[in-house]
């Protein structure tokens, strides 16, 4: 994009500002005009497209970024161009009303039916204690959740790309580690050299904050076992690759047994408990320095305040919770179970040829979902090892 003014200077044009311009346009292709030219279709309806983005049925953060990208590439065109500051200042307005909502510290709709307390949370992992013939999925889950709730949990994208470190010489500078010393008494921590606040200029300056101490005994025995026992270079890995953030959603889930969960919330969770403990301000400074943002966005954004009633120490109402967890688990499985048996057969022949062809693979030592077990009604027999 080239300026019509010579002393005109482009205000940076950077990936993400290239994504949602790619994402905006193939949007406006599919709904609004299959023609359109890519080169030029902002210039083109510049006149109509901040109403239409405004209408869409989008988050207000989704529209807000949109507004601030439109608004840069007219600058970067043509610093003149009138409808920059049109778009600008409908960006700001939506910036505004986020800010203002997030400043009530309330839960929103969908964090009000997934958000789950500290409590919550940890009557979860009791009822996951790790058994001898877990699979390493099983274990993955345990150790993702003791990670989230026993140290101050950080961003996904540290638990996706972290790597096994021994030496502390081979550390790149690049990438995120867990750092495992035995020099003396053992000692994990957490390196993180790339995430969303490596840019921050506290972090940018301050590099000491980016070596951040497991301070739980119990989580720190667990990550060095978890090594031990399933060898890997990556702190959660699959066939040797590093699992993605869908894949590490899916094990919150879960366990939590809580199907829109994600790690912000538990990153809120950790918080607002945390403030109801601590109420200095050193308490909450250290508590950003590990979580890797300001005590400022923690108290802004993370921080909720909600009706959830708080779990007393009481030990039956925990019991309680614990059983509320299991029969919840009991009742997603109940539908699990109801749904695969809705899906009958065309006719019984497809139905019996599809049961004998999973019979054979079973017994040939494959394994099948709960609900095709369930489906084709298949049994097994403890004495002779085989499916019938």
């Amino acid at each position: 994009m080239s300026s019509k003014n010579k002393t005109h200077i482009n205000k940076p044009w950077t990936k993400t500002h290239i994504n949602k311009f790619n994402w905006l346009f193939n949007w406006f292709v599919k709904t609004h005009d299959e023609e359109a030219n890519k080169n030029n279709f902002i210039d083109e309806n510049k006149n109509k497209l901040i109403k239409l983005i405004l209408n869409e049925k989008w988050k207000d953060t989704s529209k807000e970024s949109l507004l601030f990208m439109v608004s840069r590439y007219l600058f970067n065109k043509n610093n003149n161009d009138k409808f920059i500051k049109l778009y600008s200042q409908e960006g700001y307005n939506l910036k505004i009303k986020k800010d203002n909502e997030e400043g009530k510290n309330e839960l929103d709709e969908k964090e009000t039916q997934n958000y789950r307390t500290i409590e919550y949370l940890n009557n979860c992992l009791e009822l996951h204690e790790p058994q001898a013939n877990d699979n390493i999925k099983e274990h993955y889950k345990h150790l993702l959740l003791m990670m989230l709730i026993k140290q101050p949990p950080l961003r996904t994208s540290f638990y996706t790309t972290a790597k096994l470190l021994r030496l502390s010489t081979d550390n790149n500078k690049n990438d995120n580690y867990i750092y495992i010393t035995r020099k003396g008494k053992m000692k994990i921590y957490y390196i993180v050299n790339k995430d969303k606040a490596t840019n921050y200029k506290l972090y940018n300056i301050n590099k000491n904050l980016s070596k951040i101490i497991i301070d739980n005994n119990e989580l720190e025995k667990f990550i060095y076992n978890s090594f031990v026992l399933y060898p890997r270079l990556y702190l959660f890995e699959i066939n040797k690759k590093p699992i993605s953030e869908n894949t590490i959603l899916k094990y919150l889930r879960e366990i939590t047994n809580t199907p829109q969960i994600n790690i912000d919330m538990l990153r809120s969770a950790y918080i607002t408990n945390f403030y109801n403990n601590n109420m200095t301000f050193n308490e909450r400074e250290t508590l950003s320095h590990k979580m890797r943002h300001s005590q400022a966005t923690a108290s802004k954004n993370y921080l909720k305040v909600s009706n959830i009633d708080k779990i007393t120490p009481d030990e039956k109402i925990k019991e309680l919770s614990k059983q509320n967890i299991i029969l919840n688990k009991l009742i997603s499985e109940c539908h699990i179970k109801i749904k695969a048996l809705e899906k009958t057969p065309e006719n019984e022949k497809e139905y019996n040829k599809k049961r004998n062809d999973i019979l054979y693979l079973l017994n040939k030592g494959r394994t099948s979902k709960p609900e095709t077990i369930t489906k084709y009604n298949i049994l097994h027999d403890n004495k002779t090892n085989k499916y019938y």
